[in-house]
């Protein structure tokens, strides 16, 4: 870099300094994934965990150490340039600009435009405000907004994913804009980039470490330890930190994730936005920390991957590399409850502590309802046991094979006369009783019958597997997906 280019820059930096102090107060969160990626990048490369902290010298000091970070060929080339700011002028990503990329090329321009960043805009003013913050005028006068220096905007020739009718493209401002040519620090590398949104923001910091912390260390983006599903990831990074901070699982009550999996490059603009249920979270750290081999039981269950192949790795290399069934009926509200138990060798797979938070809090089933299933069961347990095996054996399968409604009631009318034959005190069921099993869980009865009919398996097992263990049964209602790998 010349002279004359160097003293122009050091000239711009501290026109830039005077404005600092006053403009870093005026940091926010804005709601919006790839802006607020950005600005917990600059928090965590400050070591601060709030935008009112950051204060002029950590401005500079997370720009100085993007700009270092970007002008490296592994970063400009297939990973700004491949995967997220396709041609951007402000990182000089483009190929064709690679002999003039340097850190002070790139810092300059990241000084330009902090310092093109306007005053809030008056509540009142008429002036067309940021789509992304609300705050600020759009940046247009000195930025076409296409994707080259927002992911995912289109281009000129193409309709903005955030169209603003404005041939200079979506109406952002210079302050999100700024923020997010940081993203990319405080995302995941897996096939696609990963960008973790979560409120409140301290989750999010919280979330988004460990990418800083690889960054910092090699350099590089980080990986995600190898992890081929972004799902999978998050769910392993939600029970570590369940596991060290205070609280447990609660630490995750009332807290919003969504992750976004994406690619924006020349060829293709993708994106996969998958918001994780509440309760999901909430089930994921409590398996992970109350019954941690039952959830690990659940999970092997589910990995896409043939048997025999499954049965020479890990845990750890089943849940870095495949797909995972149990995961995906929890993101799209599918019931997992055949999971919790073994039909075929008729034991549980979890305790029934795990599968009770699961029905509360997931399912949503009533504490009262759930508490009266369970004592139904015991009921039943209660009458068959005393039969001889091979009677105990056929009444527990007329159970499992009831496919409808009517083989289900057959069921308990079967048990009722065990009770009566072996003069038991009390009747199993009354009218209103069997009536509110049948309607315990939900509205529509066909789902319902269903719910108990696995609840009621799992109680079973869970008390006479010794004597029921053995036989040989049909493949489990899951298994037709076993064997289909990736």
């Amino acid at each position: 870099m010349s002279e004359a280019v160097s003293n122009k820059f050091l000239e711009r930096e501290r026109e830039v300094t005077k404005h600092l102090k006053e403009r870093s107060k005026q940091f926010y969160w804005t709601g919006h994934p790839f802006v607020d990626a950005g600005l917990t990048a600059v928090l965590l490369i400050s070591n601060k965990k709030k935008p009112e902290e950051l204060v002029e010298e950590d401005i500079k000091k997370a720009i100085e150490f993007a700009s270092k970070l970007y002008a490296k060929k592994e970063w400009a080339g297939k990973y700004l340039h491949g995967m997220l700011f396709p041609n951007s002028g402000i990182l000089m990503a483009n190929p064709s600009m690679s002999k003039k990329r340097s850190p002070e090329s790139i810092a300059k321009n990241l000084f330009d435009l902090y310092g093109s960043i306007p005053e809030i805009t008056n509540e009142k003013s008429l002036e067309r405000r940021c789509v992304i913050c609300g705050r600020r005028e759009p940046a247009h006068d000195k930025y076409n907004l296409f994707m080259s220096v927002f992911p995912l905007l289109g281009t000129g020739g193409v309709l903005n994913f955030f169209h603003s009718a404005n041939s200079k493209g979506a109406d952002i401002c210079a302050y999100c804009l700024f923020l997010v040519q940081f993203m990319p620090i405080a995302s995941y590398l897996i096939g696609r980039v990963l960008v973790i949104h979560a409120y409140p923001y301290e989750k999010m910091l919280e979330l988004c470490e460990e990418a800083v912390r690889d960054v910092k260390l090699k350099e590089l983006a980080s990986n995600a330890r190898g992890f081929k599903r972004p799902e999978n990831f998050l769910f392993r990074k939600i029970a570590e930190i369940t596991q060290k901070v205070e609280g447990g699982y609660r630490y995750w009550e009332n807290v919003s994730v969504t992750i976004y999996y994406f690619i924006c490059n020349n060829q293709n603009q993708v994106i996969d936005i998958i918001p994780i249920p509440n309760p999901v979270l909430r089930f994921i750290a409590f398996a992970e920390s109350v019954d941690p081999k039952g959830w690990r039981n659940i999970l092997n269950i589910g990995w896409h991957i043939s048997r025999e192949k499954k049965e020479k790795l890990s845990f750890d290399e089943l849940e870095k590399g495949y797909t995972n069934e149990i995961y995906r009926k929890l993101l799209n509200y599918e019931s997992i409850l055949p999971f919790f138990y073994n039909k075929r060798e008729r034991k549980v797979n979890s305790s029934w502590r795990l599968l009770k938070f699961y029905c509360v809090e997931v399912l949503g089933l009533n504490k009262d309802a759930l508490e009266f299933i369970k004592n139904v069961g015991d009921k039943i347990v209660e009458t068959i046991e005393k039969l001889p095996d091979n009677q105990l054996k056929r009444t527990v399968r007329e159970l499992e094979n009831a496919n409808k409604l009517w083989e289900f009631e057959s069921f308990f009318i079967r048990v009722e006369k065990i009770r009566q034959n072996l003069k038991l005190p009390n009747v199993l069921l009354t009218f209103d009783e069997f009536a509110r099993l049948l309607t315990a869980y939900g509205e529509d009865v066909n789902v319902s019958w269903k719910t108990v009919k696995d609840l009621l398996l799992f109680r079973i097992y869970e008390k006479l597997h010794d004597r029921l263990s053995g036989v040989e049964e049909e493949e489990e209602e899951f298994e037709y997906w076993r064997g289909e790998e990736e």
